[in-house]
């Protein structure tokens, strides 16, 4: 009885060891504004953003946080400069971590701060 436990539980403990999860950071394509050349001014020295996201056997790990990670970038890395609406020349970079049954996942977006002309 307690070996056919052992294997139940080994069998399980491989299943959820090759079973994947997936997560997809978010998008910003809703929070970014088409801007003509000479339609803003720039209002800062480029700025960023970083979300981590930690996995455990191949599942994502909720942080308790709701929303998009790339629309908190967004807004963490306009509210790092002032009176700026919009960003310009923005990239997004991911960087893993893998260790023994843990994965950790950072994405930074950078980009130069600018104020629309309405």
């Amino acid at each position: 009885m307690k070996m056919k436990i052992l294997a139940g539980a080994a069998i399980a403990a491989s299943a959820i060891a090759m079973a994947g999860c997936q997560i997809v950071p978010g998008t910003i394509h809703d929070k970014s504004k088409p801007i003509e050349q000479g339609g803003y001014t720039v209002v800062g020295d480029e700025v960023s953003a970083t979300e981590h996201q930690l996995f455990i056997l191949g599942c994502p790990i909720n942080s308790g946080r709701c929303g998009s990670m790339g629309r908190r970038m967004y807004k963490a890395a306009l509210d790092a400069a002032p009176g700026a609406d919009a960003l310009i020349e923005y990239t997004t970079d991911q960087t893993i971590y893998m260790f023994p049954f843990v994965q950790v996942q950072r994405y930074t977006l950078t980009g130069v701060p600018v104020k629309t002309n309405k």
